[in-house]
């Protein structure tokens, strides 16, 4: 069975970074986690005694690199709660000012540790760093931004980068964070069991199962309202969220119900451990995963101008109308939307009139003029089928 190796200080050759590899033993570890719940594991290390291959799978997702260690608690987390590692070896930049306040000793946690989009760093005292802006990291092009410049923001962001995350815990500020001098954190909201999304997230506390494993003592649940615990914003999920013109990021299940596809779950089309980049099914002899239900669409689309330029089922039917950390044109964010049906009204309009909410389909801007920003959306609306343009 696959063993996946001790952190060392060294970067990691399958990440290019040590931060945020799975500290492996040769038994099942059935200690609490944070937050003292004896039903959790100390992470994933006792899944992958059964599941060798789930867990390697895991490691290259995002899932497991939501929430990184900084400095001052290496020693104390190392091998401990799932998670093992050194940020400071595995590139992350920190603002290249206030250097009595973005440096390593002082970095409690890095959000967003996967570096895909944005990253945020979490002083010693539990509030993220603000002082004086330009402390998020861009990914997609390097630059930096104002996160609540100057601002006092506490931590509370446990729900979707932890595992086991209670928001009314208070081991850190009764006992500290182990690894950190101070007594209590004030600035982390809550607590949690382990870090990242582990196994646990989607399964359920495991010490029992992995104790004596049967069917009946783990959750399986392959429903859209699973991811939906995460991948949400606000308390309606039918409500999608915007701002600026744009769709707010983790709404993928709110886009996902008001889309024609909202009886699937996403295990339709994506594989659950595995990264966005080779998790999508594509079925033996498919190009995409949209050729699987769309043959006839496959068909006529083939052969046509557009498709003879490169352009994919997803750039126009998952146009990024979506923003996480930048915008990279007038209509183009750096999310791909689920919302998949085109309206292609000359008058239709992608927003509320407030701009405060998304309605139901991409609007021809996202769809085409996110490449062709200087076009006549007129034009675009006179097309009778994209898909045969040309043919």
């Amino acid at each position: 069975m696959t063993r996946l190796p001790k952190c060392s200080l060294a970067p990691s050759g399958l990440f290019g970074l040590a931060a945020l590899l799975l500290s492996m033993s040769t038994a099942p570890a059935m200690a609490a986690g944070l937050n003292g719940d004896a039903a959790y594991t100390e992470g994933p290390q006792a899944c992958a005694e059964c599941h060798a291959q789930a867990v390697d799978d895991w490691l290259s997702h995002g899932h497991s690199r939501k929430l990184g260690i900084g400095g001052p608690t290496i020693a104390a987390l190392d091998g401990r709660f799932g998670l093992s590692g050194i940020a400071r070896d595995g590139g992350f930049l920190l603002p290249d000012h206030d250097k009595d306040v973005y440096n390593w000793d002082n970095v409690l946690f890095i959000i967003g540790a996967s570096k895909h989009w944005k990253t945020r760093f979490v002083g010693a005292d539990g509030y993220i760093l603000t002082k004086n802006g330009k402390n998020q990291y861009n990914w997609s092009n390097g630059s930096w931004s104002n996160y609540h410049k100057d601002e006092k923001r506490q931590f509370t962001c446990g729900t979707c980068h932890t595992t086991g995350y209670r928001k009314d815990g208070t081991v850190f500020n009764e006992k500290g964070f182990p690894g950190v001098s101070k007594a209590g954190l004030p600035g982390i909201k809550g607590d949690w069991a382990h870090f990242n999304i582990t196994c646990a997230a989607c399964h359920g506390p495991g010490a029992a199962h992995a104790k004596k494993p049967t069917k009946t003592n783990i959750k399986v649940d392959k429903k859209a309202k699973q991811c939906g615990t995460c991948h949400i914003r606000g308390k309606d999920p039918k409500v999608i969220i915007a701002k600026g013109g744009f769709i707010k990021h983790h709404e993928q299940y709110p886009e996902h119900l008001n889309s024609p596809h909202k009886k699937f779950s996403c295990g339709t089309c994506h594989k659950a451990h595995v990264t966005r980049a080779s998790g999508l099914k594509v079925r033996k002899g498919k190009k995409e995963v949209c050729d699987n239900c769309h043959p006839k669409q496959r068909k006529a689309y083939t052969g046509s101008s557009m498709a003879k330029a490169g352009v994919k089922c997803m750039d126009c039917h998952m146009g990024r109308a979506t923003k996480s950390a930048i915008k990279n044109g007038p209509y183009e964010g750096d999310v791909w939307t689920h919302l998949m049906r085109i309206n292609k009204g000359a008058d239709y309009t992608m927003f509320s009139a407030d701009g405060k909410t998304a309605k139901n389909a991409i609007s021809l801007e996202f769809a085409c003029m996110r490449c062709h920003a200087d076009g006549d959306k007129a034009a675009y609306a006179a097309i009778k089928s994209t898909h045969t343009l040309g043919k």
